[in-house]
């Protein structure tokens, strides 16, 4: 099973060389800076509401997310190779990015109507973590949000141009 990770350049964040990216690995540090994280959002309240029990390595700050399916070129790709891989519900994290949109809409509220108080949503997040496996036998939701919390090294990665 291979995962994916897609490249992005833009002129408006810090761009990673896939040069770079192929002599150092994949990780948090060399991921694609356009992928919305959770913990972009609401830090805070992804501790608040943190379950009690789960692992130290599950830390978002050290987290890159992948896909299960490629995207459009350029992309990196990988098979998998660690267990330290979570999903969670990707149409919860859209939610939660109305609540971004509507601070920068001035607050009105428009587009976060009907939606669940962003503490409700965070909590309904952390209730949609599945393992990979998990995931795969069962596809709970279509949008899935694959974090990877381990590096990937150099030399498992292709990338496709």
């Amino acid at each position: 099973m291979f995962l994916y990770h897609m490249v992005i350049h833009n002129d408006f964040e810090v761009n990673i060389s896939p040069q770079r990216v192929l002599q150092e690995g994949l990780s948090h540090k060399t991921a694609t800076r356009w992928y919305s994280k959770i913990n972009d959002l609401f830090p805070e309240l992804i501790e608040i509401y943190r379950p009690e029990n789960l692992p130290k390595w599950v830390d978002f700050k050290n987290a890159f997310k992948a896909d299960l399916e490629e995207y459009e070129k350029p992309f990196y790709r990988f098979p998998r190779l660690t267990d330290k891989i979570l999903v969670f519900n990707g149409e919860i994290t859209s939610d939660l990015f109305a609540y971004i949109e509507d601070i920068y809409d001035g607050g009105r509220g428009y587009l976060v109507e009907g939606l669940p108080s962003k503490e409700d949503l965070i909590k309904q997040y952390w209730d949609s973590m599945n393992t990979l496996d998990e995931y795969l036998k069962n596809v709970p939701y279509n949008n899935p949000d694959i974090y990877i919390f381990d590096q990937v090294p150099a030399k498992l990665i292709d990338y496709i141009e």
